[in-house]
């Protein structure tokens, strides 16, 4: 189906620049050992043979593979200026448990090109919250409530960070946010070295109803709203976009979905994303501001998930004692029936009849003493 595969089996022939200290420059012809207490991911990007191509997404990116590794990088290629280059290079440094990194560049230009051409590399996650809601969306599973709360401090540290170097991120989506299935964990990246390429490129997804307005929006306090606007969206499995008409946020829809939201996650979950979609912009928090109201509402449970397991635990005793009755009676009356098609007489029935109904009362006895 995709001749990609068939063609891609080749070794890169252009100089790889691990921009990186701490990678290795040389490509090996086996992979080295792994040192004591290595990193598994920094190992598998310093010890790798070659790049394999497997396929092309789009005309200027596509995946490779870390061989021998089951490890997958994307590949971006694309006209890029120096000074784009050195902010991918200063963004490598960066080691974030929940940022996307990026890796190496390839110059892959013409040796007598007036620009130059490069291959940015950086991590493949191929599962972003979208598909995630479509997924969840098939067999109706919500998400653990530990995991939505695990989403909203990671992702919110992500961004803390990146705004302590004054930049925000003011392309957050549906699709910007992956879910790392390897390590268990939401990941977003940095897109900003790209932002002023192709600017139209670059915007949140979900816009508080005042941006129209007020130009002076703070950009951290737009980014926590559209993270929270997101992070409603998987806690219902349903695109909150539809809660815009013509670009206009209806604030009435709005406040069922996250009415209904309350109901699913009642508690911490619910309490912060009230304050990251906060509509007035000036009592929504930044990043470092949020950090405080995480740290108020890391303890803090009303009680309800546990009474909640209690009664699941008990409708589902429940429902298992009366399947097993129901399935005791229709043994009785199965059995009576074949005795009765067998010819047995009248006190062969009782016989019967009477054992089931003695273990019937003794199981029942046995329950109540215990």
């Amino acid at each position: 189906m995709y001749s990609e595969f068939g063609g891609g089996q080749q070794k890169q022939n252009y100089p790889m620049n691990k921009i990186t200290q701490s990678y290795n420059p040389v490509v090996q012809d086996a992979p080295r050992q792994r040192l004591p207490n290595e990193n598994p991911k920094d190992y598998m990007l310093s010890a790798y043979t070659s790049l394999i191509h497997v396929i092309d997404i789009t005309s200027t990116s596509a995946i490779y593979r870390v061989d021998p590794f089951a490890k997958y990088l994307c590949c971006w290629t694309n006209i890029i200026s120096q000074a784009e280059i050195g902010a991918i290079q200063e963004r490598t440094k960066w080691r974030h448990p929940n940022l996307i990194c990026f890796l190496f560049f390839q110059d892959v230009s013409d040796k007598y090109a007036q620009s130059k051409e490069f291959k940015i590399y950086y991590e493949y996650l191929p599962l972003d919250v979208k598909q995630l809601i479509e997924k969840r969306q098939q067999s109706n599973e919500y998400v653990p409530e530990d995991e939505i709360w695990k989403m909203i401090s990671g992702l919110s540290d992500a961004l803390l960070f990146l705004q302590k170097k004054g930049i925000s991120h003011s392309a957050l989506n549906l699709e910007s946010i992956y879910f790392d299935e390897e390590y268990l964990l939401y990941r977003v990246q940095d897109v900003s070295p790209f932002r002023a390429k192709a600017p139209h490129l670059f915007y949140n997804q979900f816009q508080p109803s005042e941006n129209g307005s007020n130009q002076k929006c703070n950009r951290f306090k737009n980014d926590v709203f559209g993270l929270g606007m997101i992070i409603l969206s998987l806690a219902l499995l349903k695109d909150c976009q539809e809660l815009y008409n013509q670009g206009v946020l209806q604030v009435d829809q709005l406040e069922e979905h996250m009415q209904k939201m309350g109901k699913l996650y009642p508690g911490r979950v619910e309490n912060v994303l009230r304050q990251m979609i906060e509509l007035d912009n000036e009592k929504r928090p930044d990043w470092v501001e949020f950090q405080q109201v995480l740290q108020q509402n890391k303890e803090k449970q009303v009680g309800l998930s546990e009474q909640q397991s209690n009664i699941v635990q008990q409708v589902n005793h429940q429902k298992c004692t009366k399947s097993v009755d129901a399935n005791n009676n229709n043994q009785e009356n199965i059995e009576i029936k074949i005795n009765s098609q067998k010819g047995d007489g009248l006190d062969q029935k009782l016989i019967n009849l009477n054992k089931r109904i003695q273990e019937t009362l003794s199981k029942s006895l046995s329950k109540n003493l215990r």
